[in-house]
């Protein structure tokens, strides 16, 4: 057995994920890339108004608001 087995877990990889913060991208690991896609595909798939139950590309961008504010958490944003 050699030091990769012994020490660590193979596993099997189904996502290309990224994370990017403030413009700088993140160094995600194999598991860590792998946690991320299986969690916003899954999340995805709870979304009314999506057609493709395997989406081949999610993106999500999250600002901060520069100041907290009280709303419905049941309505959806009009932009």
């Amino acid at each position: 057995m050699n030091f990769l087995e012994e020490n660590h877990r193979i596993m099997k990889k189904t996502f290309e994920t990224e994370m990017y913060v403030d413009g700088n991208k993140l160094p995600l690991n194999n598991f860590v890339q792998e946690t991320v896609g299986n969690i916003m595909n899954g999340f995805s798939k709870t979304l009314k108004g999506l057609d493709a139950t395997e989406p081949d590309l999610i993106e999500v961008k999250i600002r901060r608001l520069p100041k907290p504010a009280d709303v419905d958490a049941h309505i959806y944003p009009v932009k």
